[in-house]
């Protein structure tokens, strides 16, 4: 009878030492997260700063942007709550417009201002594909943990749901490649 009750602690104390091991790998990947989503929140809202600063720099060299409304999407983007995923596409589609815009119009390229702002877009950008990468890398291994046994039966029973990756693709560039198919007619 002794041995039956050992066996029932040690059964017990052995799920119980599980429970808490998945449970304490949870909480790391979920700091991790916050830390990498804190991080690449940072990284978006200067990336948005420093497109606002490009507008009225561009502006400021040529009034017919200001009628234009170039970038227009960037001012709308600061009163908009979007979620980071949906900020950074749509950064990234307001910074394919801003090089467009430099690309057609020379003369921008010689403001030291805009100069200095692509510097820090390009820092800003580098710094946002590292954190990316770290967001991902952590998401990797949350996923894991919810998906596999046994820690899937801790994730399950604190309600933990998978979570989506960063995704480097853009339709922008599968739409210019739609565009540069030659016809087969």
């Amino acid at each position: 009878m002794i041995y039956i009750i050992v066996g029932i602690i040690v059964v017990i104390s052995i799920l119980l030492i599980l429970e808490i091991t998945f449970y304490n790998k949870f909480q790391v990947a979920r700091i991790r997260i916050s830390e990498a989503e804190n991080n690449i929140d940072i990284l978006l809202q200067k990336k948005l700063v420093l497109l606002e600063r490009v507008i009225k720099v561009i502006e400021e060299a040529n009034p017919k942007y200001k009628e234009d409304q170039i970038l227009i999407n960037v001012i709308k983007l600061k009163n908009k709550k979007v979620n980071n995923f949906e900020l950074n596409k749509e950064l990234d589609k307001a910074l394919a417009e801003y090089k467009g815009l430099m690309d057609l119009d020379s003369k921008l390229g010689s403001i030291d201002s805009l100069t200095s702002i692509n510097y820090d877009l390009t820092n800003v950008d580098n710094d946002l594909i590292a954190a990316k990468k770290f967001y991902n890398h952590t998401i990797v291994s949350y996923n894991k943990l919810i998906q596999c046994f046994p820690s899937n039966i801790v994730g399950s029973f604190f309600r933990y749901r998978r979570k989506e990756f960063y995704s480097e693709e853009r339709e922008e560039v599968f739409e210019i490649l739609k565009k540069k198919k030659p016809d087969s007619n």
